[in-house]
């Protein structure tokens, strides 16, 4: 059973990694269900959207079926919360997906990932780099060298992670920022689309412009 969490624009992306993975026949986790409050009843692609409760019920009558779930939420707060909620069952695994444009350090232990981590179209993920569990990396990314993101960690299109950098956990970064080279960004920490982080940042809270400052 392949489950895909949210209903929303990267629930469509999350469906067409997996798509083109299946064409290239590199795996086969096509979704049998989309899972969402939201759009419930409806359809994508041809996959129905239930909500929790139905998947939970459909979970209880299968209880011997691996899962793979696909958290495909932006909000690192809201993926915390859906991965807490499925702890109580050892069926769930948490595949990696990498969309087959996106290139980085094939050798062994040069990339080093957890868990439910997703990668989008066209990233530049270069060496040596850690990431923790649920980390999305959205299209047109760039991610330097030596650089470790924690669990939960959201990164939106466009962005430019330098090397040297490591971002804690349940941190969003917006559209288009930049992060310079040997920064440290504390959990729990937005950045704004567009925004130049030029300093460690060591107060959670709302961060943008250039350079980038706290505004809440």
């Amino acid at each position: 059973m392949n489950v895909i969490f949210g209903s929303a624009g990267f629930a469509k992306e999350v469906d067409w990694i997996i798509h083109d993975l299946y064409e290239s026949k590199q795996i086969d986790l096509r979704p049998n269900f989309f899972v969402s409050k939201e759009n419930f009843g409806e359809v994508i692609n041809g996959v129905q959207i239930i909500d929790e409760e139905s998947y939970f019920n459909f979970h209880d009558l299968n209880k011997n079926k691996i899962n793979n779930v696909f958290l495909a939420v932006g909000n690192p707060i809201i993926k915390y919360r859906i991965h807490q909620s499925l702890k109580f069952s050892e069926s769930f695994t948490y595949p990696n997906l990498i969309h087959p444009s996106s290139i980085f350090d094939k050798r062994k232990d040069k990339v080093k990932m957890g868990v439910g981590n997703i990668i989008c179209a066209n990233n530049t993920i270069t060496t040596d780099i850690v990431f923790g569990n649920f980390v999305h990396v959205n299209l047109d990314c760039t991610i330097g060298h030596d650089t470790q993101i924690n669990d939960y960690v959201t990164i939106s299109p466009g962005s430019h992670i330098s090397g040297n950098v490591n971002i804690g956990k349940n941190v969003f970064i917006g559209t288009g920022a930049v992060i310079l080279e040997r920064i440290n960004i504390c959990d729990n920490t937005i950045i704004g689309a567009g925004s130049v982080v030029t300093k460690s940042i060591t107060e959670s809270g709302t961060y943008i412009g250039t350079p980038a400052r706290k505004i809440k």
